[in-house]
């Protein structure tokens, strides 16, 4: 009997954070800028351009930015989560409607490698985070600049043994492509998922997802 390969696909901000980049930068910018969220929020922008937008008005040094991504707050437990899916032969897939950039810069320190989809990004001290739309991405999306749910899908059309965990709107297509069992959710996610009576596994800390999976402790 073969088996099946097993991923987990994973948002990253609110999700293997506690709190979003976007939410950190409006708390270093002037009360005006959450403008092209307030728009984004009314369907009158796109969630790519919103985020864009937000993220260049920052005026910010290197150390700064890393102060900010420190308000982030990683999940203290990503280490071990990760490695506890890698051992019981899951792979982990992050997919994210933020930047590369910062992603990248706080996986680095932890020696966590994995394939990141997620909007490519240049970062200029003092002058802003220039987000920019990844058209050459087979996921892209002028909405999201990556279309999670067709990550998923992707993967579900391989027959993996498929699993989602996330926490904000862009996550509400891809978190119903997945079965209940392998569905996880927080924050907005959850809320969204239990109005529309949808089963979800919660998860109050990322490091659960794993132990969930996979049985043991992470």
């Amino acid at each position: 009997m073969t088996t099946k390969n097993k991923i987990l696909i994973s948002d990253f901000d609110g999700t293997m954070t506690e709190r979003d980049f976007f939410m950190v930068a409006l708390s270093h910018l002037p009360p005006g800028a959450v403008a092209p969220w307030k728009r984004y929020e009314q369907g009158l922008a796109s969630h790519f351009n919103a985020l864009a937008e937000i993220f260049s008005g920052l005026r910010v040094d290197e150390h700064e930015l890393d102060n900010m991504l420190a308000e982030m707050k990683v999940e203290s437990c990503l280490v071990e989560g990760f490695e506890h899916l890698h051992h019981t032969g899951w792979a982990l897939v992050i997919a994210s409607a933020g930047c590369s950039f910062y992603i990248e810069r706080m996986l680095a320190p932890t020696g966590i490698k994995v394939h990141i989809h997620a909007n490519p990004g240049e970062f200029f001290p003092g002058r802003g985070l220039f987000m920019k739309p990844p058209r050459q991405s087979p996921f892209f999306s002028a909405e999201t600049g990556i279309d999670k749910a067709a990550v998923v899908q992707h993967y579900l059309d391989q027959d993996f043994d498929t699993a989602f965990a996330g926490d904000g709107r862009p996550d509400l297509a891809p978190a119903l492509l997945i079965p209940p069992e392998r569905r996880f959710a927080r924050g907005w996610l959850a809320e969204e998922l239990e109005s529309r009576r949808e089963p979800f596994v919660y998860f109050d800390r990322w490091c659960d997802i794993p132990v969930s999976l996979c049985g043991g402790s992470a």
